[in-house]
């Protein structure tokens, strides 16, 4: 699955790049994605550097990031939606990092999120992972007859 698109022969330079940030300088792998988390680069920079510290340096998909003001953990997928960083989300859509289906809390919460911020972008990213998991309608139908809380 390539949400975006994105030519898997432009990886390397990013995979490069992470393995220099924690060899040369002893950024810890963590630390980078908090900082690919807050960043407002190209969608293309923000998914590779997500993917790569996923696979090649085993950060946590399902990273919870921070909690929210009652005390629930936020997951990286939930604080990428928020920051409209259509880059990291649509590698975690892809890693998988959310619990349950495209009709469970974790996606339905990134919807949300999406909608209330009117974030097409992200919402055609969550719209096309369920299509692609043959699972539109259901999210869909989700969406639009439940609320969370």
């Amino acid at each position: 699955m390539n949400l975006l698109n994105v030519d898997p022969q432009t990886r390397a330079p990013f995979s490069a790049t992470v393995a220099t940030l924690i060899q040369k300088h002893g950024i810890a792998p963590d630390e980078i994605f908090m900082n690919v988390l807050e960043s407002q680069e190209a969608p293309e920079m923000n998914y590779w550097m997500t993917m790569v510290l996923v696979q090649e340096h085993f950060v946590s998909g399902q990273k919870v990031v921070e909690k929210d003001a009652s005390g629930e953990p936020v997951k990286a997928i939930h604080a990428a939606c928020l920051l409209q960083n259509v880059g990291m989300a649509a590698a975690l859509l892809e890693l998988g990092a959310f619990s349950g289906s495209v009709t469970d809390r974790d996606f339905q919460l990134c919807a949300r999120i999406a909608s209330q911020h009117e974030d097409q972008a992200i919402l055609g990213l969550l719209m096309k992972y369920a299509q692609e998991k043959e699972q539109l309608e259901p999210f869909m139908r989700t969406l639009q007859g439940s609320t969370l809380q």
